[in-house]
């Protein structure tokens, strides 16, 4: 994660430097819910926060991070277990918006890193006997699609869906680029963005 952070500073500084007129900034904050991927799970919770730069009406580029708690419990013949995953994508983002009108659909995509953590808890006859939890960082990228409305000049509702792809390692720990042994979850996200100038201007 300390190696990555250098790399997202310098992506803001070249957002904050750019010279176009149109450029805008813009900070959002947003609740989302995931999809159960296991037996058992009551889905994925969680939320994220972005910076991003309006170079025009259309495009914009930015910082993401968001954050996802996911809990399993399973017991039975007096053995009770759970797992708790949450997972931490921080990602650089573009967006394309197709519209200028209020009601504006757009797509776009993420890639950074996904720092994700696991613990498991065991407990027979209600004693525990077993509790442990293991981390790791992971490349991952994530399209999406949605919608926004301009509630007012700055404010702006939206909502869209994220389809984050965190890919896995090999044993000698290097990054295997394929769907097969990478982790998949698909999210809903809603919440408000706010621009501090106009980026129709």
């Amino acid at each position: 994660m300390k190696k990555f952070l250098p790399y997202v500073w310098v992506l803001l500084g070249l957002l904050f430097s750019s010279s176009s007129t149109l450029a805008q900034l813009s900070v959002e904050a947003n609740a989302g819910y995931g999809l159960p991927t296991e037996t058992g799970s009551a889905g994925v919770w969680g939320g994220g926060v972005a910076v991003k730069y309006y170079l025009n009406s259309q495009m914009a580029f930015g910082v993401r991070g968001r954050l996802y708690a996911e809990s399993i419990q399973q017991s039975g013949n007096g053995i009770s277990g759970s797992l708790t995953a949450v997972n931490i994508p921080i990602m650089g983002m573009f967006e394309y918006h197709f519209s200028e009108r209020d009601l504006h659909p757009y797509v776009g995509m993420e890639a950074g890193v996904i720092r994700s953590a696991l613990t498991a808890d065991i407990s027979f006859n209600r004693q525990q006997f077993y509790n442990d939890t293991v981390s790791d960082l992971h490349l991952g990228v994530a399209p999406k699609a949605g919608v926004g409305y301009d509630l007012t000049q700055g404010l702006t509702a939206m909502a869209e869906v994220i389809y984050t792809v965190g890919f896995g390692k090999n044993q000698a720990g290097n990054t295997q680029f394929n769907l097969e042994s990478a982790s998949r979850f698909l999210t809903v996200h809603a919440g408000l963005s706010f621009t501090f100038g106009n980026r129709y201007k």
